[in-house]
């Protein structure tokens, strides 16, 4: 059973072009403290696999919350 994530942050990135919605990520998630979670949407595509891709090379663990044919919302933290 998966505990329940309280989410410190939102963005709705959906509709915003690469590499925008990255750096968008980034400047909310280095004034988060490491036990904090930020919930992310994003278009499917280029943006989704964008900012997984940079993220996780950043250090961060990322996780997808749920994804339908045009958006993907992703779970980001530190640990």
């Amino acid at each position: 059973m998966e505990k329940n994530i309280f989410i410190d942050h939102y963005l709705n990135l959906s509709g915003l072009a690469c590499p925008v919605n990255f750096v968008k990520c980034c400047l909310v998630l280095e004034n988060l403290s490491s036990n904090q979670v930020l919930k992310v949407d994003l278009d499917i595509g280029e943006a989704e696999t964008s900012v997984i891709d940079g993220l996780q090379e950043k250090g961060y663990k990322v996780k997808i919350l749920n994804k339908d044919s045009k958006i993907v919302t992703l779970i980001v933290s530190s640990e």
